[in-house]
């Protein structure tokens, strides 16, 4: 089976309750049936021009390309994109490849941290990950995703969401603090270099 697929586009909203106004009835529509966003407000996230991320679910390329010709050819896309005039601006649009998995729920998650990276091995190092995160457990949900197109140098993201900030917050400091990542991080060291390590706090999710 293939893997999922996220469309992940980086925005500065100037009207946050219009932004979400635009999007509740947006995907109220038939031209979204069946499909999937988040609305995340960045917490902490450095110097990035993006105020938010939107982050839109596709079960593989197939369900993208099938989707994404539904939803260019409404007229309900078109009057959506016209209402974003003066809302909000794209700072960014990436394509990423969910590589890997541990837990569920992560889209009503309230809280999420994005560690961005550049990988030179990915096999090496996903295999590195997932016996760090066997031996630790998680908060909620982790996901190793591989950027395929849009990374500007990033070629893998790790995304840790937990029901709330606080409990995110409690299993950052236990995992980095912790044997296992002291492990992990050796082996790594030489392939992985990180960019950003930024917050993200759940606005809303759209869709079925």
């Amino acid at each position: 089976m293939a893997d999922p697929v996220d469309a992940v586009i980086g925005l500065d909203v100037h009207n946050p309750r219009a932004m979400v106004a635009a999007m509740d009835k947006l995907y109220s529509s038939d031209a979204m049936s069946g499909q999937k966003a988040t609305l995340w407000a960045g917490t902490f996230r450095g110097s990035s021009p993006s105020t938010h991320t939107v982050v839109v679910e596709y079960d593989s390329y197939a369900d993208q390309e099938k989707k994404l010709k539904k939803r260019n050819a409404s007229p309900d896309w078109q009057r959506f994109i016209q209402t974003l005039d003066g809302v909000s601006s794209v700072k960014s649009t990436r394509m990423a490849i969910q590589r890997s998995v541990e837990g569920s729920g992560w889209r009503d998650h309230g809280a999420m941290t994005a560690f961005t990276m550049a990988v030179s091995d990915p096999a090496t190092y996903a295999a590195a990950f997932a016996e760090m995160i066997d031996s630790t457990g998680n908060p909620g949900s982790i996901r190793l995703m591989e950027m395929r197109f849009g990374g500007e140098g990033t070629t893998h993201v790790v995304l840790i969401s937990a029901p709330g900030s606080a409990v995110l917050n409690e299993y950052l400091d236990e995992l980095l603090a912790s044997d296992a990542y002291r492990t992990f991080a050796g082996k790594v060291s030489g392939i992985r270099t990180i960019r950003t390590v930024t917050m993200l706090t759940r606005v809303r999710s759209f869709g079925d």
